[in-house]
């Protein structure tokens, strides 16, 4: 008998043995009524109006599972395993070696059997995939590849799993103990692969091992192929792992029977074979990366990030800072995984996790620089890009893309992880000087250090390269001039000087004034160039109770905030005082901040009938083409006393320059996002659901093995 007729004679005898046999089928049931229960509550998740899906694949969290859910599967593979140790307990597996039957084709022939009664489970859990077309409303696309790969990959992992756990229980005869090593074994492996996420410090300074073992984890590995992404390198383990657990099981079980120096060989034997095949895996995975399956190309970096990632010509290194909050974890994984992608196209990026809880005088000395307030970077996290001298510092919850919505838990509709990224390391990447000019003349708040100034805006600038000089305009604004910054002038422009600014703005220029405190009347002489971009700035005062301060003439605004990259996460996050504030109406241009619909602009402090009604903009944005302006209804609000108290305002002034000054175009990258499928479904039909995955699935699918049992029993009288 050939070899390979042989193991398949061995594969169904052993099909058959499994599918009459009450154990096997009573664990076949156990197991479609633990992944019936699994979905019911995935189509509970997607059925309810207030929660948007989740980041990622539809099936993603229904495959990744938890470290409970993993455990459950993991004993009926164990369960599966054991049949060895049945065979040989009731003698009947020396009778088959001793038979012309090579005992490897009888160890592989077992496996085989064991492999295909799993993947027989699969196949009928594909039952729900059915049921998820059908109830997702019109319109709604399930992408095919992921949920492809995603069934293939615990077909592929069980098939591991049953290797192992085969190998583990080999050198017993008793059933009971076979199951206890199997499953003991693979929740070893399972754990293994769970480091990082259960002791991060461990891996934090060994980005390998972290790497490594972000390979080996089986629930990392499904969670992969669940989002459509496919690591070579990853599948060559599990692949080297089976090979390794069959010559390994064949060794093991000699054990009584043949010389210890003859099982240490098969040992030794199936390590050499398993180590070499995982080497060989590796280098694969690095030649070939991954596959993404992905209809819209999620896993794929985009072109755009790729140009700016073959920049790089020296070493840079990305620092991540975990949140200290679960709600955040998600984005953080995600994050991840993105640097990972860019990592592995660009070797000269290196990256590093660091848990703030670990060195809080890091976080004091980074929130500081980075401009995030210190508890929300300990909860929250952060991405820190580091070149040399140079960083960029961006929180996770800047990284979130719009739709992102805070109820019980933080999900996340889109993610602008890859875009957020690309341009902070193409702003990190540039090294062309910025000059931004500031006017002297006119009375306005100093750039250096002094009462009234605006020096941690200027520090601010400085720690990104940019560079502040003082410019008289009467001449003309210098070509040199990135930007030009008016702060808070208490004598007016000249006609010469207000046409020598508009002269600048209108060849492309950029321009931030910053509004001074003015008695009804007063001018800064620039009105004329702000009208022309369609703004006007009454010498009013803001006045609005909802949001007052504990300050005369003061307000605060918490999420007054517009939809503008100057604002970016500004809303709920962090405050801005605004003290004796000026109004500007602008129809045309992005308000990025305003009171809210009760607050009103009046003569000084009277709350008498005011010019304009609320909601009034605080502070606004426009473009032109390449012209940009920014107008700030208060310089105050950008001043040093202002900062010194925590008010936020110098960043706002800070990220508005940064804008303005745009050293580099943000590479063209859209956010990303996951299948989106929101069920309608009443209560009555989720139960409906639940009861068929739950009870009439299971149901229909053990009497289906059964009867399939029976039949392959009679043919085989026959024959």
């Amino acid at each position: 008998m050939s070899w390979w007729r042989a193991v398949a004679a061995v594969a169904g005898r052993e099909l058959t043995i499994y599918l009459r046999s009450p154990i096997a089928l009573t664990v076949a049931a156990a197991f479609l009524v633990l992944e019936g229960a699994s979905f019911a509550a995935l189509v509970g998740a997607l059925a309810d109006p207030a929660r948007p899906a989740p980041l990622g694949a539809v099936l993603e969290s229904h495959f990744g599972g938890t470290l409970v859910h993993w455990m459950l599967e993991l004993t009926v593979l164990a369960a599966l395993a054991a049949r060895l140790a049945e065979e040989r307990r009731a003698g009947t597996w020396e009778a088959l070696v001793t038979a012309p039957v090579d005992e490897r084709a009888a160890v592989t022939g077992a496996w085989l059997a064991a492999t295909a009664l799993w993947a027989a489970l699969w196949l009928v859990c594909l039952s729900h995939v059915a049921i998820l077309v059908a109830l997702a409303p019109p319109g709604a696309a399930i992408d095919a590849g992921p949920i492809a790969t995603a069934y293939a990959g615990e077909v592929l992992i069980g098939a591991a799993a049953l290797a192992v756990a085969m190998a583990a229980g080999a050198w017993s005869a008793q059933p009971m103990v076979a199951t206890i090593a199997g499953f003991a074994v693979l929740s070893g492996w399972l754990l293994v692969g769970e480091l990082g996420e259960l002791a991060p410090t461990v891996v934090a300074d060994a980005p390998p091992l972290a790497a490594m073992l972000d390979r080996m984890g089986p629930r990392r590995v499904l969670a992969a192929m669940a989002r459509g992404e496919v690591r070579w390198d990853a599948i060559g383990v599990l692949i080297a792992m089976i090979a390794a657990g069959l010559r390994l099981t064949t060794a093991l079980g000699g054990v009584g029977r043949r010389r210890r120096a003859t099982v240490a060989a098969g040992v030794s034997e199936a390590v050499l074979v398993g180590t070499a095949l995982a080497l060989a895996a590796v280098l694969v995975g690095r030649v070939l990366g991954s596959w993404d399956v992905t209809a819209a190309r999620r896993n794929t970096l985009e072109s755009a990030t790729l140009a700016v990632l073959a920049r790089v010509r020296e070493p840079v290194t990305a620092t991540v800072l975990r949140p200290g909050v679960d709600a955040n974890r998600p984005l953080f994984e995600e994050t991840e995984r993105v640097l990972d992608r860019m990592t592995a196209a660009q070797p000269a990026l290196r990256v590093t996790s660091f848990d703030p809880a670990t060195d809080p005088s890091a976080v004091v000395a980074l929130a500081a620089f980075a401009a995030i307030d210190q508890t929300e970077l300990v909860r929250g996290g952060a991405v820190v890009l580091a070149r040399g001298e140079r960083a960029r510092a961006i929180a996770l919850r800047d990284l979130e893309g719009a739709g992102a919505v805070e109820l019980e838990a933080r999900t996340f509709e889109h993610v602008r992880i890859e875009a957020a990224l690309g341009q902070a390391l193409a702003e990190l990447l540039d090294d062309a000087p910025v000059r931004l000019c500031a006017t002297t003349g006119h009375g306005e708040a100093s750039p250096d250090d002094g009462a009234g100034s605006w020096s941690p805006v200027v520090a601010r600038l400085a720690a990104d390269g940019l560079s502040v000089a003082a410019v008289d305009v009467v001449g003309g604004v210098p070509s040199t001039c990135r930007a030009l910054i008016v702060v808070g002038p208490s004598a007016p422009f000249t006609a010469v000087e207000a046409a020598a600014v508009a002269t600048y703005l209108d060849g492309g220029g950029r321009l931030m004034v910053a509004l001074p405190v003015l008695a009804p009347g007063g001018t800064t002489g620039l009105e004329v160039v702000l009208a022309s971009w369609g703004v006007a700035t009454p010498a009013l005062t803001v006045v609005d109770e909802a949001l007052a301060f504990d300050l005369p003439g003061t307000i605060r605004v918490v999420d007054g905030y517009g939809d503008h990259p100057i604002v970016r996460g500004f809303a709920h996050r962090w405050a801005t005082v605004w003290q004796h504030a000026r109004p500007i109406v602008a129809p045309d241009a992005v308000a990025l901040v305003h009171g809210t619909a009760a607050g009103r602009a009046v003569h000084g402090q009277r709350h008498t009938q005011g010019e304009v009604a609320g909601p009034v903009a605080l502070a606004i944005a426009a473009e032109r083409g390449p012209a940009r302006l920014v107008v700030i209804g208060s310089a105050a609000a950008m001043s040093g006393e202002q900062a010194g108290r925590g008010w936020n305002g110098d960043l706002l002034a800070a990220r508005a320059i940064g804008w303005l000054a745009g050293r580099v175009v943000a590479p063209a990258v859209p956010e990303k996002d996951g299948d989106r499928v929101r069920l309608v479904m009443s209560a009555a039909a989720r139960r409906t659901v639940a009861a068929l995955v739950i009870g009439g699935v299971p149901l229909i699918a053990v009497l289906a093995l059964w009867l399939a049992g029976r039949r392959r029993r009679r043919v085989a009288r026959r024959s």
